[in-house]
């Protein structure tokens, strides 16, 4: 079976999707970027594990939308891990964090991995802006 390879794969907290990472997601694709999103790209009756660690291994960047909602979730921890250890691995960038309602102490509490990269603020642009500054990274 041939994978699909993503622009960029979205990590998120479920409770969060309504109020800010669905807007993300219209936004990305709006840009023209090819997006992993779970309620997308994983059909009825499909092994969800399966479908979400292949998106992990074929996209380009990652998006991890961090939020107290991401933290102590058994999917989203194992999205973390797994994208950190990819990037480890291969040398080169690929997770882009958004903080969602949360501060850089709150973060760095509870991923103390991620006290040396980079992140972006959710309240500092509005989704649109968002993912234009993504779209930038990937040309």
């Amino acid at each position: 079976m041939i994978s699909k390879e993503y622009d960029v794969f979205v990590s998120h907290a479920s409770k969060d999707k309504k109020k800010y990472v669905d807007g993300l997601v219209d936004a990305l694709k709006k840009e023209g970027l090819s997006v992993f999103y779970d309620t997308e790209c994983i059909s009825w009756g499909e092994h969800s594990s399966a479908i979400i660690e292949e998106g992990l291994q074929n996209c380009k960047r990652a998006i991890v939308v961090i939020s107290k909602n991401f933290f102590g979730r058994s999917w989203t921890e194992h999205e973390l891990r797994t994208l950190l250890h990819r990037q480890n691995k291969e040398g080169k960038k690929i997770i882009l964090p958004i903080l969602y309602n949360i501060t850089k102490k709150e973060l760095i509490q509870h991923y103390p991995e991620l006290s040396d990269i980079q992140y972006k603020h959710s309240k500092s642009c509005k989704c649109e802006v968002m993912a234009r500054i993504i779209a930038s990274e990937l040309k």
